[in-house]
């Protein structure tokens, strides 16, 4: 029987998880309806800077798209309570997704004319792999709770392609004074916007570790 601090504390601990789910979410939305709208546009900026490679930002973009959506429900202890199986494939089908996407994003890195944008994406991608391989490799072990916090950490990283935007949105309010143009600071947003996400994610598994 768990002591009254332990009990307090799970209760804290599970709201806070649907604070992150739901912060997680207007995450999504944001990037949604400040960039990724703009894409179905013909005529808009984005549509134009990336017809050239417009395979693989679909190889990237639905399978990313994909993962971070199925990601969300890995997290779902009543979905691996209930419908085991359910987790298991969606797991199997996020695994096929980062295989995809990952790779895609280092291509694309490299074919834009943003410098500083290259190790930023190699970092992330390289990140993102290593971190669901060993989710992977925990959960076909049988270590449960490193499999969690694994998965933990792969989210986190890839979860920063939508912190960047508020980042990048500082960067452009700051432009006339900085002098730094779009190309200039887009892959510095990059480090900033998946270095926050892993960091949060690193602290919510630490949080979380006392509570198990």
């Amino acid at each position: 029987m768990g002591s009254p601090a332990t009990t307090g504390q799970r209760p804290r601990a599970i709201q806070l998880k649907y604070v992150i789910f739901v912060l997680f979410t207007a995450m999504i939305v944001l990037v949604w309806i400040t960039r990724d709208r703009f894409l179905l546009q013909p005529g808009s900026f984005l549509r134009q800077r990336y017809s050239p490679i417009a395979p693989l930002m679909f190889l990237h973009g639905v399978p990313g798209a994909l993962a971070l959506f199925l990601g969300i429900f890995q997290f779902s202890s009543r979905l691996r309570r209930r419908y085991l199986q359910v987790h298991r494939v969606m797991g199997r089908i996020y695994v096929g997704c980062v295989a995809l996407a990952a790779p895609a994003a280092v291509i694309i890195a490299a074919k834009l004319p943003i410098p500083t944008l290259m190790m930023a994406s190699v970092i992330q991608a390289l990140g993102w792999v290593a971190a669901t391989a060993t989710a992977l490799y925990c959960v076909r072990t049988g270590r449960i709770a490193q499999h969690r916090e694994w998965m933990i950490r792969a989210m986190s990283v890839v979860v920063g392609v939508a912190t960047v935007r508020p980042v990048m949105g500082v960067f452009f309010a700051t432009s006339r004074m900085s002098g730094l143009t779009v190309e200039q600071f887009f892959g510095i947003a990059f480090w900033i916007g998946f270095s926050m996400t892993y960091l949060a994610g690193e602290a919510w598994i630490r949080y979380t570790r006392r509570e198990l």
